[in-house]
């Protein structure tokens, strides 16, 4: 990562690091001991085999137990339940289970909500009173981990448990077969644009039909932001007192529409349905020559395993940067405490244990093909060393935008619902825009 390496005696888990004993003088914080449930997402959930590779894999309750090892006065109990969507997703599960406190540590990608409402504990505190606490992850991921809360607007309200990786994925052989350069290792829009366009009709080579783009219009609000970045567009910006000021509708922004448009003329019909990767990814039935939005969960342990011929076709590049350097979206997963939590000192072992422990971490890569948040964290992934990009896969989460704080919020759907209009002819670009900042000011002003 582009992050400074810290210095090698922090970046070494220690016993120590997750001692208990440095709260023995605040018994308000309750006992370490006792019953901790812990809320995670998108983990097997037994052992079991990999259906492409045959690999064994490890469900999460492997994690108990490693905990439980070292930790014998404190029972974690994890809760894992799948990412999903709409009604059936994460979101409405965690917020089930934070109005009926039946959890003390949440996996939360909406964390800035809770944070506001005053739902999670500000880990200052338990930072500063913790004398055997070091910051064991890379560069400024710990210092980042910030929020506005009722008593605390620079309060850290997560510790950063593992980073995900946002790459644009190109396919050599259809590069290859229509005679078009590579795709540069930081390419603009104008190169994604033209390389598109060239590629789109029938192979000379194979006589398929290819298409030069891809996009996943149920997912479509990351890939947009990252284009519309590029062109200039933000988002907005949190204010002093805690509220958000959010503007969709935008010259920069109703650019982005368009441009989002006219790369979708290069894409498969599917793709306004698409949740995931083109069909065909990573086999030699892919027709799409440009794939944004490549998520480690796609491609990292399937490349790794995979054959040299994979590996040698299927390439990364990086993210679309802004005008500031930055693109794509940052993807530190974030795992909080609940201010509800009866036994918080005990929490923040677990806490601790599943954002910063080196087997953990190296478990999160194994399983999900997540990168570690740990300094030093390459070298719990020595595997990605076979793959041509690995450079670019691992340095991509340092030069991301800085963390939407709607990411889980009402605003990020009005605009998401916006941009399926607008490419299904519905709604043009403007109304489109006109109609998402009218949704997102109408939430605004009952926050």
């Amino acid at each position: 990562m582009k992050a400074p390496r810290r210095a090698a005696a922090i970046a070494v888990a220690t016993t120590a690091i997750f001692s208990a004993t440095a709260f023995a003088q605040a018994p308000d914080l309750g006992a370490a001991t006792g019953e901790v449930t812990a809320l995670l997402i998108g983990w097997p959930d037994q052992d079991g085999v990999d259906a492409v590779t045959g690999k064994p894999t490890k469900g999460i309750g492997a994690l108990e137990t490693l905990f439980e090892s070292t930790h014998p006065d404190i029972d974690l109990k994890i809760i894992n339940i799948p990412w999903g969507e709409g009604s059936t997703g994460y979101g409405p599960k965690t917020e089930s289970m934070v109005q009926a406190n039946e959890a003390c540590v949440y996996h939360m990608p909406g964390q800035y909500d809770y944070a506001k409402q005053g739902l999670l504990t500000d880990l200052d505190p338990l930072i500063a009173q913790d004398t055997a606490f070091e910051d064991v992850w890379e560069g400024n991921f710990l210092e980042n981990a910030k929020a506005w809360t009722p008593d605390n607007p620079t309060a850290t309200t997560y510790l950063p448990a593992y980073t995900g990786v946002r790459v644009i994925h190109w396919d050599a052989k259809l590069f290859e077969d229509w005679g078009v350069e590579p795709l540069s290792a930081e390419p603009t829009v104008e190169e994604i644009t033209e390389k598109a366009k060239a590629m789109t009709g029938i192979n000379p080579v194979t006589g398929e039909q290819n298409y030069g783009y891809w996009y996943q219009g149920e997912y479509l609000n990351w890939q947009f932001q990252t284009l519309a970045h590029a062109l200039g567009a933000t988002w907005g910006q949190v204010n002093d007192d805690g509220s958000w000021t959010i503007d969709w509708n935008t010259p920069e922004y109703l650019a982005g529409v368009n441009k989002l448009l006219e790369l979708a003329q290069y894409a498969p019909e599917g793709a306004l349905a698409a949740d995931a990767m083109p069909q065909g990814f990573l086999t030699d039935q892919n027709v799409v020559a440009i794939i944004p939005e490549g998520e480690p969960g796609y491609f990292v342990q399937e490349l790794i395993n995979g054959t040299d011929e994979q590996r040698a076709r299927f390439r990364s590049s990086h993210n679309l940067r802004g005008p500031d350097g930055l693109g794509g979206l940052a993807t530190v997963e974030m795992y909080t405490m609940a201010a509800s939590c009866p036994n918080k000192l005990a929490a923040w072992e677990v806490l601790k244990f599943l954002a910063g422990d080196a087997d953990v971490q190296r478990y999160y890569f194994e399983q999900g093909g997540n990168l570690p948040t740990r300094s030093g964290g390459t070298e719990l992934m020595p595997e990605l060393a076979v793959l041509p990009d690995a450079e670019i896969i691992a340095t991509e989460p340092g030069s991301t935008e800085p963390r939407y704080p709607w990411a889980a919020s009402d605003p990020r759907w009005s605009l998401q619902t916006a941009l399926q209009s607008a490419l299904a002819g519905t709604l043009t670009p403007e109304q489109a825009l006109e109609q998402a900042q009218a949704e997102t000011d109408a939430w605004l002003a009952q926050q």
